[in-house]
């Protein structure tokens, strides 16, 4: 039995220390989801809960001890079904369930770890589970749980060994674990653990562990809740946090295939433009131009590639063979979701077509190398203080054949590793980065940097002074009377600047409907008034178009411009990667105040912007504020729900008997015996719940005549023979029995409140 209360702080250092690892390990170096922590908390408090109660002499040969421990292990199997049923992606293979399993059983046992056979199978249990972490995972986090781990094991033993050896020290011998050295070889490891790893750093290495189970290790079948390994799995581009090992060679810039070009792709997704009509009698420039008239004709790009028109043809969803890779994925995001990641700028709009520009003023992107690593710098004016933080992605094409780099809002520089060519890179017409080859090849991995700009900064002092100076009214001949009115009445009452900005986007996110299938009549002579007066719904491409001719109307520079949208609902948890689709192409509106840096206005509902990271306060802010706000709109349900709980509490005694007597009445167990041990045992809960426990070493027979009004000798003697008489018959009848035990029961209900002394009991039954 572990005695001394230092030795047990160890014991549970140590299971916590394994339970640590072990979440570490399987969430990829970090803490993970709330609801994993959820678990470990229920089956903690429901194991305590029973120790407490239940208080076995003997738990490892107690049946609910050992049925409590099963039951925890085949749980998580359980749940896991569940979890493969309805969300494939968020669950683990089998080793990963047998592994939590098995941290149920070990957090399970901590509430009877005062038998020392229960205690040595959590501390076994743990050491299984800090070693298979260790074996499983290359994160420096889980590096540092293991070395901890181990100190703390070397100090259970050593505290261990001294309370064996402690009583055969001679009569006066001062004999003490020794606290002080263990506690200093715990400091030294944890900071020797430190030091190594800031000076070996955290680079982590791609394993590929292929075995007997499903995986994608590259042993001829997958699974898709694989979470590490490279192979022909569903799980293909893992790898490791850089996955750098699914970079192309020199060979595969030139890479041929049959993927589908960024172009097939929007035609894909949003059905092929109908054929463009021979007269504009409406001519609009989106962004603020220094260099045209703005009611000059703009000339259609022969390009089809930077043309889309407003106007779409209802045809039957083209869809393309992916022959080569077995992932239906263009590309996958490795970071933050929701992202926006933009691929063409449209400059101009005709009244029915969205046209690039064919020619920009942005610098040159530059080739800099940072200790010996290439980066190429994207021109993103945007100091210090005005930036929130610098968000990171990696980007890992699959089956996107295009030549134009998908990137985020405020991208301020990309590599690829080992390429350090300045002439691979270049800007396309409008300004857009490129890869100045054929298309990006397949299984390249892209990082990208970007800045975030917080909200409470776009609405600051500094941003609303840019905005308010870069306002250039457009000219009555240029503009559009109906959506100048409707732009003017939406923001009446605010001040120029972002609070503008995000009314007009507000009030289409709110008012309107998005409705992706929905298609104009081709007799339709400006799409965009008549979806902004009439329809009220639309596809994404006529809310962004609105947003950017409102914003026009109210002498903001904007622009519209399409990519992909990494969607949140599509996050693989096992891999911690967001897959990209075909159906994930998205329109959507970036605004400036100087035309080099653009801020993205997202206003078709359903789509979100990349939120800056919380701090731990924020967080605690935004809940308490969501908690707040929540409570307000649901007051009705909650007032009723705290009436319920204060009648509850405050009938809970009447409540407890109701439901008691309905047990005792009418639920069966066959014998005779076990209906008079059942009503025994309901009697012993309920004078539990009244203060009145059974003090240990009484018989029942006498605690019940002492606690209770007096019960009838039938009773009693039925008592005593389902007791202490296996082998004799029951002296009352099948009807008697049912009938004794009823009056019984109800009069202890009637009993008036004695005064028992507490003290811990010892089940007889």
């Amino acid at each position: 039995m572990v005695a001394d209360k230092f030795t047990r702080r160890i014991h549970l250092a140590m299971v916590l220390t394994s339970a640590l690892g072990l979440q570490l390990a399987i969430s990829h170096g970090e803490l993970g989801y709330w609801w994993q922590w959820l678990e470990v908390a229920l089956v903690g408090a429901v194991a305590w809960l029973c120790a407490r109660y239940m208080a076995p002499s003997d738990p490892i040969r107690d049946k609910r001890v050992m049925g409590l421990l099963l039951a925890v292990v085949a749980g998580h199997f359980v749940m896991e079904q569940v979890l493969y049923q309805t969300m494939p992606r968020a669950g683990q293979l089998f080793e990963g369930q047998m592994s939590l399993s098995l941290r149920n059983l070990m957090i399970a046992s901590l509430a009877f770890r005062a038998e020392k056979r229960i205690a040595n199978l959590a501390t076994l249990t743990s050491l299984a589970l800090m070693a298979v972490s260790v074996f499983m995972s290359v994160y420096w986090s889980v590096t540092i749980c293991g070395i901890v781990y181990a100190v703390l094991g070397v100090g259970y033993l050593v505290t261990s060994y001294w309370e064996r050896i402690s009583g055969r020290f001679p009569e006066g011998t001062k004999s003490e674990i020794p606290r002080g050295a263990v506690g200093l070889a715990f400091c030294l490891a944890v900071f020797l653990a430190a030091a190594a790893i800031g000076i070996a750093g955290t680079n982590h290495a791609t394993r590929a562990l292929a075995g007997f189970m499903p995986s994608s290790g590259g042993n001829q079948i997958s699974d898709s809740r694989s979470q590490g390994g490279v192979g022909d799995g569903d799980d293909l581009v893992q790898g490791t946090k850089d996955a750098m090992s699914f970079g192309p060679t020199e060979s595969e810039v030139f890479l041929e295939s049959k993927m589908p070009s960024l172009f097939d792709v929007f035609n894909d997704t949003y059905d092929a433009p109908i054929v463009k009509k021979t007269a504009r009698q409406k001519a609009v420039s989106l962004p603020r131009s220094e260099m045209e008239h703005r009611h000059s004709r703009v000339a259609t790009t022969k390009s089809k590639g930077n043309d889309f028109s407003l106007l779409r043809k209802n045809e039957a969803r083209r869809q393309k063979s992916l022959d080569d890779k077995k992932s239906p994925a263009l590309f996958y995001v490795k970071g933050r979701v929701p992202l926006h990641l933009r691929t063409t700028i449209y400059d101009h709009f005709d009244g029915v077509n969205l046209q690039a520009a064919e020619s920009h003023q942005e610098p040159p992107i530059k080739l800099i190398k940072e200790n010996g690593v290439p980066w190429y710098h994207v021109s993103c004016p945007l100091s210090d203080e005005h930036i929130h933080s610098t968000e990171e992605h990696l980007l890992k094409f699959i089956n996107l054949k295009t030549d134009r780099i998908p990137a985020p809002a405020r991208l301020a520089r990309f590599q690829i590793k080992d390429v350090d060519r300045e002439e691979m890179f270049g800007l396309a017409t409008d300004g857009h980065p490129r890869i100045t080859v054929d298309f990006i090849p397949q299984l390249t991995v892209m990082r990208v940097q970007s800045s975030l700009v917080s909200s409470p900064t776009l609405l600051g002092d500094y941003a609303t002074s840019k905005f308010r100076q870069s306002i250039s009214v457009p000219d009555h001949e240029a503009s559009i009377a109906s959506i100048r009115e409707l732009a003017h009445e939406w923001t009446s009452d605010l001040p120029p600047g972002w609070q503008q900005i995000a009314a007009v986007r507000d009030r289409l996110r709110s008012e309107y409907k998005s409705a992706p299938n929905s298609q104009l009549s081709e007799e339709v002579e400006f799409p965009v008034e008549s979806f902004l007066l009439e329809t009220k719904q639309g596809p994404d491409y006529l809310f962004a178009t609105a947003t950017s001719l409102l914003l026009r109307e109210l002498g903001y520079s904007s622009r519209v411009v399409s990519g992909f949208y990494a969607d949140p609902q599509n996050f693989d948890v096992g891999t911690w990667q967001t897959p990209v689709f075909k159906d994930n192409v998205h329109f959507w509106v970036e605004v400036s105040w100087d035309g080099k840096v653009w801020h993205p206005v997202e206003p078709t509902p359903g789509y979100e912007l990349l939120a800056p990271r919380l701090t731990p306060w924020q967080r605690l802010h935004a809940v308490c504020l969501a908690a707040g706000k929540w409570c307000v709109s649901n007051w009705i349900p909650l007032s009723i729900g705290a009436v319920l709980m204060v009648a509850v509490c405050a009938l809970f005694k009447r409540l407890a008997d109701v439901v008691l007597r309905l047990a005792n009445r009418y639920v069966r167990f066959g014998s005779e015996r076990n209906r008079v041990l059942w009503t025994a045992k309901l009697m012993q809960w309920r004078a539990r719940l009244q203060g009145r426990r059974r003090p240990q070493g009484q018989t029942f027979t006498k605690w019940i005549q002492e606690c209770s009004q007096p019960i009838s000798p039938e009773f009693i003697a039925a008592t005593n023979w389902a007791l202490y008489s296996p082998t004799l018959s029951c002296p009352l009848s099948h009807a008697e029995i049912g009938r004794v035990c009823d009056e019984a029961f109800t009069t202890l209900v009637h009993s008036p409140s004695l005064k028992n002394p507490a003290s811990s009991s010892k089940e007889l039954l």
